[in-house]
């Protein structure tokens, strides 16, 4: 008589069909619970364990793989980055159910084999447990994120009520799953196909994406770009250039002198959503080194000495003739105003601020007491709007968009080098702008009539350095046109520039290059370098075809 072979029992075979069942519970169930942590975090002041763990994953990450991935992909990197935490978080959910429900099946809360309530609130508080315990101190949160600004009681909170979603869908999916009647196993089968079938889909598209998402940016850089001459380069010029200012013609695309606060560049460290700050109960603590710490609200705030300042503002991240860069008028307090009441101690060395999201960064105490640098309440005549930091964000001419903290909470002076979350990722501490130019018009790739006049135009900037002079160039650098500058603003705002060009008779392609000079001599830098970590340099170069 053949024997029984071990490895197909029904009690092996129940035990997989256990654990996929209540996989699959526990993965509808984390859907559920993962959009209701997401929408607590954007609208509740709630804790996001995608967040938090995808800072973490950014914060561990080589120099050399954040540089890549962010060529590659570009800004939407953090959004995969995103989808890739979320889809981790709800794979591990899935296999904590299935495992509960192995676990279960030795030692039964109830005879029911389905689980019931009660099972779904056990899981949700192991799970709750594990959150608060384990991953948010791992990533530097804190005991149920009691180091984040939301405190310990949001973070509990809204990790309870993500719990109870996950709790109260787990029993009814794993029944809705299960219940199948004689057609069980056709459906089981079913469901395994489609579950393979939608695998394969999921990665082609997310391949395909990948994919796009690279020959996009291989085509819209230029991948193939010409390289600019920097034969007889000469890194500064003395005398400086004196300024050829004059008036210039409008013209479709180029850059408004002003940047609309809707349309100004935005940029934050938030994969999800950005915070959201009730002015009236806000608070900004001043402290640290310092004699007289001191806290005040919005409305005091506002009835401070305030100072009115144009100054154009640009994204480490920018590229070379990238659009993270834009300008505006901007009202606020003179920090050296803030940091003189609170009187900071001898061996104070540098300002560090804290925000509503968590993000912090610094600067040295000399810049911070330079006239310039003001907490600003206002922008383009208007109160700060939420999305550019709403009740004050931080300006600091000459420095990079990343030392403009938004929603500050908190000013802290210290003895010590501070390193803030852009830094502890690899970025530039000291962060300068390094002198860019950027063609506005007309645009990349566009087909121009032969003989036709036509305005090369677009902006230049430097920081706080001013901008003496824009040359356009039409042989990739081996000779330079002087563009005409509209006279700028301020001395901490771009420049408009504008060159007239009569097209050429020839049809073909054609290659139009833009470089600046400041106003203390020195030339913008032809050698081409990504962003990470000091900010990109090279001249914007764009082709044009004539016929």
């Amino acid at each position: 008589m053949a024997m029984p072979n071990p490895s197909s029992s029904p009690s092996r075979a129940s035990a997989r069909e256990t654990f996929a069942a209540g996989s699959g519970a526990a993965l509808l169930a984390g859907l559920a619970a993962s959009g209701c942590m997401l929408l607590l975090s954007a609208f509740a002041h709630g804790v996001s364990l995608p967040e938090q763990v995808g800072a973490t994953i950014t914060a561990l990450m080589p120099l050399s793989l954040f540089q890549f991935l962010q060529q590659l992909i570009g800004d939407e990197a953090k959004r995969y980055l995103l989808v890739c935490v979320l889809l981790g978080q709800c794979l591990v959910l899935a296999a904590s159910g299935g495992l509960y429900m192995l676990v279960r099946r030795r030692w039964p809360l109830t005879s029911d084999q389905a689980p019931r309530l009660v099972d779904g609130l056990v899981l949700a508080a192991l799970l709750w447990l594990v959150a608060g315990l384990v991953v948010l101190p791992l990533t530097g949160s804190g005991l149920f994120g009691a180091s984040l600004s939301i405190g310990w009681f949001n973070s509990m909170g809204s990790l309870a009520v993500s719990g109870l979603v996950f709790a109260l869908l787990f029993s009814p999916a794993y029944r809705w799953l299960t219940a199948s009647g004689e057609r069980q196993e056709e459906r089981r089968a079913a469901l395994r196909e489609r579950r393979q079938m939608l695998l394969r889909r999921g990665l082609i598209v997310s391949g395909l994406g990948l994919l796009a998402a690279f020959v996009f940016r291989f085509i819209t850089q230029g991948a193939h770009a010409p390289a600019v001459s920097v034969r007889g380069f000469r890194s500064r010029i003395v005398p400086p250039p004196q300024p050829n200012y004059g008036s210039i013609v409008p013209v479709p695309h180029l850059s408004s002198e002003i940047t609309p606060n809707d349309q100004y560049y935005v940029v934050s460290k938030n994969l999800l959503a950005d915070p959201v700050v009730d002015g009236e109960s806000w608070r900004l603590t001043i402290g640290g080194k310092v004699e007289r710490p001191y806290t005040l609200t919005y409305a005091e705030l506002l009835r401070l000495p305030m100072r009115r300042q144009y100054e154009s503002m640009m994204c480490i991240s920018n590229e070379v003739g990238g659009p993270y860069m834009s300008n505006a008028l901007w009202e606020g307090v003179a920090l050296a105003d803030l940091l003189g009441r609170a009187r900071p101690l001898p061996g104070a060395t540098k300002v560090v601020f804290f925000c509503a999201d968590d993000y912090s960064d610094s600067l040295h105490l000399v810049k911070a007491l330079e006239p310039t640098t003001l907490l600003a309440v206002r922008m383009n005549g208007e109160i700060l709007p939420t999305r550019h930091g709403y009740p004050a964000r931080l300006l600091v001419p000459g420095i990079y968009g990343m030392k403009h903290a938004k929603w500050i909470t908190r000013i802290e002076v210290v003895d010590y080098d501070y390193q803030g979350y852009w830094q502890q990722r690899g970025w530039s501490d000291e962060a300068q702008i390094r002198m860019t130019s950027r063609i506005d018009t007309p645009l990349d790739g566009s087909r121009l009539q032969a003989g036709s006049l036509t305005y090369i135009a677009g902006v230049a900037f430097s920081g706080e350095r001013g901008i003496s002079e824009v040359d356009v160039s039409f042989d990739l650098g081996q000779s330079w046109q002087r563009a005409t500058l509209k006279r700028p603003l301020s001395a901490l705002t771009w420049v408009l520039w504008e060159l007239p060009w009569r097209v050429p008779a020839q049809a073909g392609s054609y290659s139009i290059t833009a470089r600046a000079i400041d106003l203390q001599g020195n030339v913008q830098d032809p050698r081409p370098a990504p962003p990470l970590p000091d900010g990109a340099s090279g001249y914007h170069t764009i082709t044009v075809i004539v016929s």
